[in-house]
């Protein structure tokens, strides 16, 4: 087996996409009218960016994968570490966004059908922590995926070692 299977090839590049949604939508976040939709649009990637990584490390535990690269055990521990580190993110990430929108009193619903009312009490304090918690993991989980992208990149081109078509759909088989 020499590349990833259609199911994690599908969710790979999914859920990269809709954080990539979500990160931009999150510029269109300001006070005023068009906020609702906004916020509506980016909780509903954000959630679904959820799902589906819960999905994908389902899947990654039951799914059969390529054998490994070879590659120096300090690149290896590091690439194991950044895809532990990207998994987590993909999780807390929108967590801590519901969980924010939660503690503003404010619920959320999936793509206008499935309704998230808050199980919390409103706290403004809570609510701005996990704002800015929020943010910050959000900026932290964009440059993790740019370091991710940027290291498939050298392994393809500097390395050589066909690292990069096991993921690229409608790649050659290396």
């Amino acid at each position: 087996m020499r590349r990833h299977d259609p199911v994690t090839l599908t969710l790979h590049w999914l859920i990269a996409l809709l954080i990539a949604a979500a990160y931009a939508a999150s510029s269109l976040l300001e006070d005023g009218p068009g906020n609702a939709w906004a916020m509506s649009l980016h909780g509903s990637l954000g959630l679904a960016v959820f799902g589906l990584s819960l999905l994908r490390i389902l899947w990654r535990g039951l799914a059969r994968h390529p054998a490994p690269v070879t590659m120096p055990t300090l690149m290896a521990r590091l690439a194991h570490y950044a895809h532990v580190a990207l998994y987590v993110m993909m999780v807390a990430v929108p967590a801590i966004g519901l969980l924010a929108l939660w503690a503003s009193g404010q619920g959320l619903s999936f793509l206008g059908l499935l309704p998230l009312p808050s199980p919390m009490t409103a706290s403004r304090s809570l609510a701005k922590f996990l704002e800015e918690a929020h943010e910050l993991a959000a900026n932290a989980l964009v440059a993790l995926a740019l370091l991710h992208a940027g290291a498939a990149i050298f392994h393809q081109y500097v390395l050589r070692d066909h690292l990069m078509e096991r993921m690229t759909p409608g790649g050659k088989t290396p």
